[in-house]
C-alpha cells in the first residue's frame, strides 16, 4: 500500500450545474481527496517541504470551487486534480466531489463523482 495525505469533508458553496438555473444560485459541495505518494522522507525529516501541505491543497479546492463555474462535476473535479498535480506532480490524486442536496427525484443527500488521476509522468 502506498502512503497518502488526505483532506476529508472540505465544503464550499459554488455555482456549478448543468442548467443555467442551477448555475445562477449557489449550492453546497463536499470534497474528499487523497494524494498518494511516498512519505518516508517527511517521516525522517519532519519538514513540511518534504510532504504535501494540506492547507495549500484545501486552498486550491476552495478557490476553484468558489471562483469558477462548471457544468459537470467531472470537469470541476478534473480541474481541481490537475491544479493540485501542478504543485505535487509525483502524486496520484484521488478526488471525490459531491453536490449536496442536488435537485433530483427522490431527494438524494448527495450525488457526485470519484476520479483517479495518475501522476502526469506515469
Amino acid at each position: 500500500m502506498i502512503d497518502s495525505v488526505f483532506v476529508r469533508g472540505l465544503e464550499f458553496e459554488g455555482n456549478h450545474g448543468y442548467t443555467a438555473a442551477e448555475r445562477r444560485g449557489t449550492r453546497r459541495f463536499r470534497v474528499n481527496l487523497s494524494l498518494e505518494l511516498p512519505l518516508a522522507v517527511a517521516m525522517a525529516s519532519d519538514r513540511l517541504v518534504d510532504t504535501v501541505d494540506y492547507w495549500k491543497v484545501s486552498e486550491i479546492v476552495v478557490a476553484l470551487g468558489t471562483k469558477s463555474t462548471y457544468k459537470l462535476l467531472e470537469a470541476l473535479a478534473g480541474a481541481i486534480g490537475h491544479k493540485i498535480q501542478e504543485l505535487y506532480p509525483q502524486a496520484q490524486v484521488v478526488i471525490e466531489l459531491e453536490k449536496l442536496a442536488p435537485p433530483c427525484p427522490g431527494v438524494p443527500a448527495s450525488c457526485g463523482v470519484r476520479l483517479v488521476l495518475p501522476p502526469p509522468s506515469a
